[in-house]
Protein backbone atom coordinates (compact mmCIF):
# COMPACT_ATOMS: atom_id res chain seq x y z
CA UNK A 1 0.00 0.00 0.00
CA UNK A 2 1.41 3.32 -1.15
CA UNK A 3 2.15 5.93 1.74
CA UNK A 4 -0.81 8.44 2.34
CA UNK A 5 -0.69 12.17 2.30
CA UNK A 6 -2.04 14.63 4.54
CA UNK A 7 -4.29 15.69 1.00
CA UNK A 8 -5.69 12.44 0.88
CA UNK A 9 -6.20 12.59 4.31
CA UNK A 10 -8.03 15.85 4.18
CA UNK A 11 -9.86 14.83 1.09
CA UNK A 12 -11.19 11.85 3.17
CA UNK A 13 -12.27 14.58 5.68
CA UNK A 14 -14.77 16.03 3.64
CA UNK A 15 -16.54 12.61 2.82
CA UNK A 16 -16.50 12.23 6.86
CA UNK A 17 -18.47 15.49 7.15
CA UNK A 18 -21.36 14.57 4.59
CA UNK A 19 -22.22 12.02 7.15
CA UNK A 20 -21.01 13.79 10.57
CA UNK A 21 -23.44 14.12 13.66
CA UNK A 22 -22.38 16.88 16.22
CA UNK A 23 -20.87 16.10 19.26
CA UNK A 24 -21.68 17.86 22.19
CA UNK A 25 -19.80 20.83 23.56
CA UNK A 26 -18.95 20.88 27.16
CA UNK A 27 -22.16 23.41 27.87
CA UNK A 28 -24.32 21.27 26.11
CA UNK A 29 -22.87 18.44 27.93
CA UNK A 30 -23.72 20.07 31.48
CA UNK A 31 -26.88 21.47 30.86
CA UNK A 32 -28.58 17.76 29.91
CA UNK A 33 -26.27 16.45 32.94
CA UNK A 34 -24.09 14.28 30.90
CA UNK A 35 -21.19 12.59 33.01
CA UNK A 36 -17.49 14.46 31.73
CA UNK A 37 -15.30 11.66 31.42
CA UNK A 38 -13.46 9.93 34.29
CA UNK A 39 -11.43 7.40 33.25
CA UNK A 40 -8.05 7.44 31.26
CA UNK A 41 -6.68 4.84 29.20
CA UNK A 42 -3.08 5.38 28.43
CA UNK A 43 -1.89 3.33 25.80
CA UNK A 44 0.70 2.83 22.97
CA UNK A 45 0.36 4.98 19.38
CA UNK A 46 0.80 1.62 17.59
CA UNK A 47 -2.09 1.42 14.76
CA UNK A 48 -2.29 -2.37 15.90
CA UNK A 49 -3.23 -1.36 19.72
CA UNK A 50 -6.30 0.19 19.60
CA UNK A 51 -8.51 0.62 22.79
CA UNK A 52 -11.34 1.54 21.29
CA UNK A 53 -11.47 -2.14 20.02
CA UNK A 54 -9.90 -4.65 22.79
CA UNK A 55 -11.74 -2.79 24.83
CA UNK A 56 -15.22 -2.09 23.31
CA UNK A 57 -15.41 1.40 23.87
CA UNK A 58 -17.89 3.32 22.86
CA UNK A 59 -18.34 7.09 22.34
CA UNK A 60 -20.19 8.64 25.46
CA UNK A 61 -18.96 6.17 28.28
CA UNK A 62 -16.45 8.76 29.41
CA UNK A 63 -12.87 7.10 28.69
CA UNK A 64 -10.05 9.31 27.65
CA UNK A 65 -7.65 7.67 25.31
CA UNK A 66 -4.25 8.78 25.53
CA UNK A 67 -1.64 7.33 23.22
CA UNK A 68 2.06 7.96 23.12
CA UNK A 69 5.29 6.01 22.10
CA UNK A 70 4.33 2.52 24.26
CA UNK A 71 1.90 4.55 26.53
CA UNK A 72 4.49 6.00 29.05
CA UNK A 73 3.47 7.76 32.20
CA UNK A 74 6.17 10.42 32.17
CA UNK A 75 5.24 12.51 28.57
CA UNK A 76 1.57 12.20 29.57
CA UNK A 77 1.94 13.11 33.11
CA UNK A 78 1.24 16.79 32.41
CA UNK A 79 -1.95 15.98 29.94
CA UNK A 80 -2.96 13.70 32.88
CA UNK A 81 -2.70 16.32 35.86
CA UNK A 82 -3.88 18.83 33.72
CA UNK A 83 -7.73 16.22 33.01
CA UNK A 84 -7.90 15.36 36.63
CA UNK A 85 -7.61 19.34 37.63
CA UNK A 86 -10.43 20.05 35.40
CA UNK A 87 -12.55 17.11 35.20
CA UNK A 88 -11.90 14.57 37.92
CA UNK A 89 -10.63 11.49 37.02
CA UNK A 90 -11.59 8.17 39.04
CA UNK A 91 -9.35 5.83 37.13
CA UNK A 92 -5.94 5.10 35.00
CA UNK A 93 -5.75 2.19 33.09
CA UNK A 94 -1.96 1.48 31.90
CA UNK A 95 -1.90 -0.97 28.94
CA UNK A 96 1.43 -2.21 26.91
CA UNK A 97 0.97 -4.23 24.17
CA UNK A 98 3.04 -7.29 23.09
CA UNK A 99 5.39 -6.33 20.14
CA UNK A 100 5.95 -2.82 20.86
CA UNK A 101 8.30 -0.96 18.98
CA UNK A 102 10.02 0.56 21.84
CA UNK A 103 11.09 -2.68 22.77
CA UNK A 104 13.15 -3.13 19.52
CA UNK A 105 15.20 -0.32 20.57
CA UNK A 106 17.28 1.31 22.99
CA UNK A 107 18.08 5.31 24.30
CA UNK A 108 21.86 4.47 22.96
CA UNK A 109 20.23 3.36 18.91
CA UNK A 110 18.05 6.49 19.26
CA UNK A 111 20.37 8.96 20.51
CA UNK A 112 22.77 7.51 17.86
CA UNK A 113 20.47 8.63 15.10
CA UNK A 114 19.72 12.01 16.49
CA UNK A 115 23.35 12.88 16.67
CA UNK A 116 23.55 11.95 13.08
CA UNK A 117 21.21 14.23 12.03
CA UNK A 118 21.41 16.67 14.65
CA UNK A 119 25.77 16.42 16.10
CA UNK A 120 25.83 19.94 17.31
CA UNK A 121 23.02 18.95 20.13
CA UNK A 122 24.60 17.51 22.79
CA UNK A 123 21.40 18.02 25.24
CA UNK A 124 20.28 14.30 23.29
CA UNK A 125 22.66 12.90 25.72
CA UNK A 126 19.88 13.04 28.17
CA UNK A 127 16.79 12.42 26.64
CA UNK A 128 14.67 9.44 27.53
CA UNK A 129 13.03 7.90 24.15
CA UNK A 130 10.98 4.92 26.25
CA UNK A 131 12.86 2.05 24.79
CA UNK A 132 12.48 -1.07 27.54
CA UNK A 133 13.73 -4.49 27.27
CA UNK A 134 10.90 -6.10 29.95
CA UNK A 135 7.46 -5.47 29.08
CA UNK A 136 5.78 -6.42 31.97
CA UNK A 137 8.59 -4.54 34.36
CA UNK A 138 7.42 -1.57 31.78
CA UNK A 139 4.14 -0.96 33.10
CA UNK A 140 5.05 -1.84 36.50
CA UNK A 141 7.42 1.17 36.04
CA UNK A 142 4.98 3.24 34.75
CA UNK A 143 2.73 2.47 37.65
CA UNK A 144 5.27 3.55 40.25
CA UNK A 145 5.77 6.50 38.58
CA UNK A 146 2.27 7.83 38.37
CA UNK A 147 2.25 6.44 42.38
CA UNK A 148 5.26 8.29 43.44
CA UNK A 149 4.39 11.45 41.86
CA UNK A 150 3.10 14.32 44.51
CA UNK A 151 1.41 15.90 42.23
CA UNK A 152 -0.83 13.12 41.36
CA UNK A 153 -3.93 12.48 43.81
CA UNK A 154 -3.82 9.47 46.18
CA UNK A 155 -7.09 8.57 45.33
CA UNK A 156 -6.12 8.58 41.50
CA UNK A 157 -2.87 6.96 41.91
CA UNK A 158 -3.99 4.23 43.91
CA UNK A 159 -6.99 3.42 41.63
CA UNK A 160 -4.26 3.14 38.78
CA UNK A 161 -4.13 -0.33 37.08
CA UNK A 162 -1.59 -1.83 34.39
CA UNK A 163 -2.23 -4.27 31.84
CA UNK A 164 -0.54 -6.20 29.30
CA UNK A 165 -2.55 -6.43 25.23
CA UNK A 166 -1.31 -9.37 23.28
CA UNK A 167 -1.78 -8.14 19.86
CA UNK A 168 -2.30 -11.80 18.44
CA UNK A 169 -5.17 -12.99 20.71
CA UNK A 170 -6.62 -9.88 22.02
CA UNK A 171 -6.55 -10.76 25.53
CA UNK A 172 -5.48 -8.71 28.14
CA UNK A 173 -3.11 -9.77 31.03
CA UNK A 174 -2.88 -7.85 34.47
CA UNK A 175 0.04 -6.53 35.74
CA UNK A 176 0.31 -6.33 39.97
CA UNK A 177 2.74 -3.93 40.16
Amino acid sequence: MPDLTVDELVSRNKTVTTTHEPFPTFAEMAAIGADVPCLVVLTCIDPRCKPEYFLDVKPGEGVLVMRNIAGHVTPALNDILALDAFLTINEIMVVHHTDCGASHFTNDIIRQKMKERLPSHKEVDGIDFGGFQDLEQSVKDDLNILRSSPLVRKELADKAVGYVFDIKTGALSPVNG
